[in-house]
């Protein structure tokens, strides 16, 4: 009796052992593809600015919306000043099918699909109204879907955080001015070509080098626009901002596409729906936001000056041929041309 008892007991414990182990086997699967065990979905979404950005405020209201709409199913942690990785790590990981995302500008991820660079080309939009406009187009939404092939979910593009200018401790008034001045960019291809064309001397180094960078004297300004600007205190290092406008600034939320297309299609359009919310609250809050930060920084003494933007555009234009964007930028005229 007491061997039969000891058996049934084995027979028992092997058949918890082999559910327990079943579990832990589906839990992993869930995790690798950004879930857990309970079958929920996490996304992990950094930004390079600080908490107080456009950006983040706009990624804060996705996370509501999201989490709101889908019940908790997706959870959406939010991650400010490069504390998650820096903004080029975040979209490797993301090719990868990592289960993070974040707001990218055209630039860096023209350098993906070189498409994608005539969104930061410069002036080639009057104004946002013309990226709008390109934003309906058919080559736009074909690219959309060409980056996929390289793992990348585009869920909007019109997170619009201003235009960007040249600011400097050198006044700047005209293309010669700017000979010689060694200008931080974000290293992306087309960045540097504007620059240069300009008459600068890019320098790719991250964001957050910026202050220390010009504080030392290794680099003599920035290409950015007020809201960086100012929400990184470079107004105490910098004399001038040259409004050269040469381009308007336009991000778009970026996610790993493998991990967008493993979720229920109902809350792939819950993602997609609020990232184009998100980007509209946040460039709202950025077009005030860089009104009342341009006159807190002249009240700092910075000096913004008005430039003939004419002669920084003629120079600009060698950008197009150095990155092979004359086609592209044909269709795209033809496009504006046709609306």
């Amino acid at each position: 009796m007491k061997n039969n008892i000891l058996f049934i007991l084995a027979i028992l414990f092997l058949t918890v052992l082999a559910a327990c182990q079943g579990d832990n086997s589906n839990a992993s699967s869930s995790e690798e593809n950004g879930g857990s065990s309970e079958g929920e979905y996490t996304l992990r979404v950094g930004i390079t600015q600080n908490d107080q950005n456009a950006e983040f405020k706009g990624i804060e209201q996705f996370k509501e919306g999201v989490e709101e709409r889908t019940n908790g199913d997706i959870t959406v942690e939010t991650y400010h000043s490069d504390q998650l990785a820096s903004i080029p790590d975040l979209i490797e990981q993301a090719s990868t099918g990592t289960n993070v995302g974040t707001i990218t500008d055209a630039g860096q991820i023209g350098d993906i699909k070189n498409e994608f660079y005539i969104l930061q080309s410069p002036y080639m939009f009057e104004d946002y109204e013309e990226i709008d406009k390109f934003l309906e187009s058919d080559p736009y939404h074909e690219w959309v879907e060409e980056f996929k092939d390289n793992g990348l979910q585009i869920l909007s593009f019109n997170f619009k955080l201003g235009e960007r200018n040249l600011a400097t401790n050198t006044k700047i008034e005209t293309p010669e001015d700017l000979e010689g001045n060694v200008i931080r960019t974000n290293g992306s291809q087309i960045v540097n070509a504007t620059v240069s064309g300009m008459g600068g001397s890019p320098s790719g180094m991250p964001w957050t080098e910026a202050y220390p960078g010009l504080e030392q004297g290794v680099i003599d300004g920035v290409e950015a626009h007020n809201l960086a600007i100012y929400e990184s205190s470079l107004y105490e290092v910098i004399d001038h901002i040259a409004k050269t406008n040469h381009y308007q600034l336009v991000s778009g939320m970026v996610v790993s596409a493998d991990w967008f297309s493993n979720l229920p299609e109902e809350y792939q359009d819950i993602l997609i729906e609020e990232a184009q919310l998100a980007g509209d609250t946040a460039s709202e809050i950025a077009t005030e936001q860089s009104q009342e930060y341009e006159q807190a920084m002249k009240e700092e003494g910075v000096e913004f000056i008005e430039v003939d933007r004419e002669k920084f555009k003629e120079r600009a234009e060698d950008a197009f041929s150095e990155i092979g964007l004359e086609d592209v930028k044909a269709e795209i005229d033809e496009v504006l041309d046709n609306e």
